[in-house]
């Protein structure tokens, strides 16, 4: 069973992406914070992160920097309502494996999702 952390301060969103993935048999956290979610990925091997771009605090760029320097090999989705190009390019630097904006197609994003995750 694929383990999956979802990462952003929206709690609905984030409990709403817990409920589906956990219904489709994925193994699934949730952080609110960056802070919590680089210390979970410290603690825990992640096969994916779903990982807002705008959050409280740190943003998801850093922490996509330095889960990337704990896990180099975890795949990320980086989500965001505020994806330009250039802030999609910076998370293509810092390795994320793609990025999606919101709102996005829920049948889509899972299908995106067991596609990467399929690709070990």
């Amino acid at each position: 069973m694929a383990k999956i952390l979802i990462v952003d301060d929206d709690k609905d969103m984030s409990q709403l992406l817990a409920e589906i993935l956990g219904g489709e048999s994925y193994e699934v956290n949730i952080s609110y914070t960056g802070e919590e979610a680089l210390a979970k990925i410290k603690e825990n091997s992640y096969d994916l992160v779903i990982l807002d771009y705008k959050l409280l605090g740190i943003s998801g760029l850093v922490v996509l920097e330095k889960a990337h320097q704990v896990r180099p090999l975890m795949k990320v989705i980086m989500i965001s309502a505020f994806g330009d190009d250039s802030t999609k390019a910076k998370a293509k630097e810092f390795g994320v494996y793609d990025f999606i904006d919101k709102p996005f197609n829920l049948i889509e994003f899972l299908q995106r999702i067991k596609e990467i995750l399929e690709n070990n």
